[in-house]
């Protein structure tokens, strides 16, 4: 996995990441130094499963995990754990923070509530099941 040639540093105010209706938005109002991460065909490109995009912001320690999907949540969070897997190495030391947005998410409820709990205890990392647009502030 090549993350230089897969990554760009950014400091911008807002970074943006969007596919099809689903747009994931990070607010950076100190101007941090971000590394986006493009995984899906670039730092993955074989045939393993593999989110969308990872922003890191490594001077505070916490990478975002994005799988930006239309209404497939159970594809989505497979996604999301098969990435945390396979660059747990290189995000270590990190918190981890994992963001489902798809475009009709089921309402939430119990049962995303429930998988949202044993998303954490499986792969120490927090999911959140957001719909079309997604705001985040570092």
């Amino acid at each position: 996995m090549d993350f230089q040639k897969c990554s760009l540093e950014t400091s911008d105010a807002v970074i943006v990441v969007c596919e099809n209706r689903s747009k994931f938005q990070v607010q950076n109002p100190d101007k941090r130094v971000l590394s986006k991460v493009k995984v899906d065909g670039c730092l993955i490109a074989d045939g393993r499963e593999r989110c969308d995009w990872i922003v890191a912001c490594n001077d505070i320690g916490k990478a975002m995990f994005i799988e930006l999907k239309g209404c497939n949540l159970d594809k989505a969070i497979s996604q999301l754990e098969s990435t945390l897997r396979h660059t747990n190495e290189v995000y270590l030391k990190h918190k981890k923070e994992c963001y489902a947005v798809t475009t009709r998410v089921p309402k939430h409820g119990s049962s995303i509530r429930r998988r949202c709990i044993d998303f954490y205890s499986k792969n120490s990392a927090t999911l959140s099941v957001k719909n079309v647009l997604t705001t985040v502030n570092i």
